[in-house]
């Protein structure tokens, strides 16, 4: 070893890791093929998240000498890092083909698989870490989260338990508490995820996730309290909250940017800009700029043209003699992404949007990613699309690199910031312009998203800055409906669903999370002023039920003027709203789908129109389909209305009847309609790039 590279060593053993690199890389200039120095070089970049950097070392080292198991799983953990699964699982299975059995290989090996959606595999390697090594806690925990994407949450359970046996983490804790909320054990899961912040106060995203949970279960105890500390920390600036879950609480628009602008920094940072797109848009387009302003794009319809009729697929390359004599402009390719492509209500909202699209002028491309669903909604999705793509496995880089390559125009996202994101994906450009749509109410806080589809209820002008996204205004309501979707069937009576036959009923089928102190305190007065009257509403958990039930109690209403409903399959679930009388929406975060699914049924939505984007979506829809006069400001304008409805029944049958010949005469339910005016904001935002 001579003397410049005994120094480099002396300064890295010494914990100086800058000047131990500089000395490592002058001799790498002097000598190009030291492979002591590459081999430093590439660890520094792997210590330091400079992984394409330490991959390029690494291959150097191997070229030289490829029998060397530290550097092939060095070169894995690089890969893992930068989503390239595939690359990192041959990397480990190179370590383990020369080094033998090892704990720590088989355990990232595991994580590689997992990613690949090889679980089963996955599973078998953890398994054999821990044969190796019966007391390494992290191939208990990701033994468990696998076992729990398989769906076997009862082994899952038992995995996460074993590694609490040999060390309490709380990656363990928040795992277990994962697995029991899907086995409706939520009062475990509360305690498990309390016995996490007693390990780790510090944890990001775990406050918000313990208030969450709270939520679900209807645990409104130091509510505002909890409110104010969550809140607060989003304020300033720390990863407290998923920013969806301050969806639910009384936030401004402001700290929904501010949470959602923390949570994109950690988990999608900036990545180097993407080759160019070679299709319809203009050479070297990469994104919006950095001086990217503000504001709205206002979308008008367009003059009506041909509706594609056909939804077969492999018909991206036919192109019809009407749109060969129109001449004008190539085709636009759009791509939706989304891990919904089945039986989910974004799947049974947007399945005729996908079929209307006009083939004369758009080829549309389905990437799914998540779970693989067969169902009816997945098939007929899948029909509907030019071509559809399964990017599961895929890392984020290549599933952006196939859209680029496929010539896709316009990347729209479907998921938002929800649990099974895939916005990593858009971060390195997955097309020249990309837009979120449906899947979440509220900015992204993504640089790299350009647009986001809504209209002006939803996000007024004025509200534009509260976006890193430019706002698109449709001319009616963003919210997509499927007008092919099953008459609603005659239901059961009333009692087959426990209410009573001659009481007002009430009902709220919104998500359990979705319900707030301030509007069940309203609610229970309802109840105190309409004489039997009933509230209807959704049963999620027990542990919600009984809590509200001494909700009611303590606010002298007896508890059994609560009547409670299962989920249930889509057909009943949409019948049996025609026994209540009146739905009453939630504040902060508004019924979306389930308002839609009242008014198809033909059951009026009282909402207060909010002050954020998921409480205005009741209100877009109700003013859609032509009745303003449901849309109340304030809490005082809501309890009034709602206690109007019970009372004059002759109100309450006008609107009714309203709401039947609207239904069949206004927008909102007229798919070809809506796919025209989307293809027209398509159109608009490919001219202005």
């Amino acid at each position: 070893m001579d003397a410049k590279l005994m120094e480099a060593v002396a300064a890295f053993q010494a914990g100086r890791p800058d000047q131990a690199e500089k000395l490592f890389r002058d001799i790498v200039r002097r000598r190009p093929n030291d492979v002591d120095a590459q081999r430093m070089i590439g660890f520094l970049c792997n210590q330091t998240g400079r992984h394409a950097e330490a991959v390029d070392h690494f291959d150097r080292v191997l070229r030289s000498n490829p029998k060397q198991p530290q550097i092939h799983y060095l070169r894995g953990l690089s890969f893992l890092a930068l989503k390239r699964f595939q690359d990192a699982l041959d990397s480990f299975n190179g370590a383990l083909a020369i080094d033998g059995p090892q704990a720590d290989t088989y355990v990232n090996r595991g994580v590689a698989l997992q990613r690949l959606e090889r679980l089963s595999e996955a599973i078998e390697s953890y398994d054999r870490a821990i044969t190796l090594d019966p007391f390494y806690v992290l191939a208990h925990t990701n033994k468990a989260a696998t076992l729990e994407d398989q769906g076997k949450h009862q082994e899952a359970l038992a995995s996460y338990d074993n590694s609490l046996k040999v060390q309490p983490t709380s990656d363990a804790w928040w795992g277990r508490s994962t697995v029991l909320q899907l086995m409706k054990r939520f009062d475990e899961a509360l305690l498990a995820l309390k016995q996490a912040y007693a390990l780790e106060p510090s944890r990001p995203y775990l406050p918000g996730a313990i208030l969450n949970l709270k939520m679900q279960v209807g645990d409104w105890d130091n509510f505002a309290q909890d409110c104010e500390l969550v809140l607060k920390g989003v304020d300033k600036g720390r990863a407290v909250m998923v920013p969806g879950c301050t969806l639910l609480l009384p936030s401004n628009p402001e700290q929904q940017r501010r949470a959602a602008e923390i949570y994109t920094r950690d988990k999608f940072p900036a990545q180097p800009p993407a080759p160019s797109h070679q299709g319809l848009s203009s050479p070297g387009l990469t994104g919006r700029s950095s001086n990217h302003r503000p504001g709205i794009l206002d979308c008008p319809v367009n003059p009506p043209i041909k509706s594609g009729e056909g939804n077969d697929t492999g018909r991206a390359g036919e192109r019809s003699e009407g749109a060969a004599r129109a001449g004008a402009k190539p085709k636009i390719t759009i791509g939706y992404f989304s891990c919904d492509f089945h039986n989910h209500p974004l799947s049974q909202l947007t399945a005729g949007l996908f079929e209307h699209h006009d083939r004369d002028y758009f080829t549309v491309f389905g990437f799914a990613f998540g779970a693989r669903r067969d169902d009816e909604y997945a098939r007929r999705i899948a029909r509907a699309m030019d071509r559809f793509i399964d990017i599961s496995s895929m890392s984020d880089q290549s599933a952006a690199s196939l859209s680029r390559s496929l010539g896709v125009d316009i990347a729209v996202d479907l998921t938002g910031l929800t649990f099974s994101t895939r916005l990593g994906i858009f971060a390195h450009r997955a097309a020249p312009v990309q837009a979120t749509y449906m899947g979440y109410p509220a900015t992204t806080g993504c640089s790299f998203i350009d647009y986001v589809i809504a209209d002006e209820v939803v996000i007024p002008t004025e509200d534009a800055r509260f976006f890193s996204e430019q706002p698109v205004h449709l001319p009616v309501s963003y919210y997509v409906h499927d007008s092919k979707r099953p008459p609603v069937d005659e239901p059961r009576s009333r009692s087959a669903y426990g209410l009573p036959e001659q009481a007002f009923v009430y009902c709220c089928f919104n998500n359990c999370a979705k319900l707030t102190p301030d509007v069940f305190a309203i609610w229970m007065r309802l109840l105190r002023r309409v004489e039997g009257s009933v509230l209807w509403l959704l049963a999620d958990n027990a542990s919600f039920v009984r809590n509200l039930r001494k909700r009611a109690q303590s606010s002298g209403v007896d508890p059994e003027r609560l009547v409670f409903a299962e989920r249930a399959e889509l057909r009943e679930y949409l019948s049996r709203q025609r026994r209540a009388d009146l739905a009453l929406d939630t504040f902060y975060y508004n019924g979306h789908t389930t308002t839609s699914d009242a008014l198809w049924a033909g059951l009026p939505v009282v909402t207060r129109k909010g002050a954020t984007f998921a409480g205005r979506v009741a209100a877009s829809l109700l003013q859609s389909i032509g009745l303003p006069d449901l849309i109340t400001h304030t809490a005082e304008e809501y309890e009034e209305l709602a206690f109007r409805l019970a009372t004059e029944r002759e109100l309450l049958a006008a609107v009714k009847q309203r709401l039947v010949r609207n239904r069949a005469t206004s927008s909102l339910f007229d798919t070809a309609a809506f796919a025209k005016n989307l293809e027209a904001a398509y159109r608009t935002m490919v001219e202005k790039r």
